[in-house]
């Protein structure tokens, strides 16, 4: 048990462990893309269109947490008491995030196909102009961040106050792709029900 310096509390070390890391990560990781691959093999639109609003809904539901509630209870903690946040976080970071992010846009695409949406619609570039930005803040931002967490993390996770730096930086990116997804689902509620916005 260690005791944080700034407020003299006792910290409960969390035992971060690699291969029960791994475990949980991989897991997390590969469960939404199995599902979507025996989704489209089975070639039912109906389960199709319900994984993809399940897994878009997922995907938002963790950047509003993460984004709004996360954000919030981290700043009134010390930054070991970050740190040990930061541990618990990883596996669902690292891996579900990106699994998530991919089946929802993978589904959608399958899904507007389905639907015969012409890409030259508005509504489609609008969404998928929406749709490039939240993989390039993913996947050129916020993996790499994680990654460097979980690296850090490996090798004792002796540097807190950079586990610290990139964890709340990710954390203000959930609020910015949760601002993006909502402008999505506004989008998509035209493809939904045929009325312009």
């Amino acid at each position: 048990m260690n005791n944080d310096a700034s407020n003299g509390k006792p910290v409960i070390p969390y035992s971060f462990n690699f291969r029960t890391s791994m475990g949980r990560g991989l897991t997390m990781l590969l469960i939404p893309v199995i599902l979507l691959v025996i989704i489209l093999l089975s070639r039912s639109f109906y389960f199709l269109e319900y994984f993809h609003v399940l897994a878009g809904s997922a995907w938002t539901g963790m950047d509003l947490v993460m984004g709004l509630f996360f954000a919030f209870v981290m700043k009134g903690l010390s930054n070991l008491e970050r740190l040990e946040v930061s541990k618990r976080l990883i596996p669902t970071m690292l891996f579900f995030m990106p699994s998530i992010a991919s089946v929802t846009v993978t589904a959608g695409l399958y899904t507007a196909g389905s639907l015969n949406i012409s890409i030259y619609s508005p509504y489609f570039i609008a969404t998928g102009i929406i749709v490039l930005i939240l993989i390039i803040q993913g996947f050129a931002l916020f993996l790499p961040n994680e990654l460097r967490i979980f690296l850090e993390i490996i090798h004792g996770g002796k540097n807190v106050e950079k586990i610290v730096r990139l964890t709340m930086l990710n954390l203000k990116l959930s609020l910015s792709q949760l601002v993006f997804q909502i402008a999505i689902i506004i989008v998509m509620a035209h493809f939904a029900t045929g009325y312009a916005l």
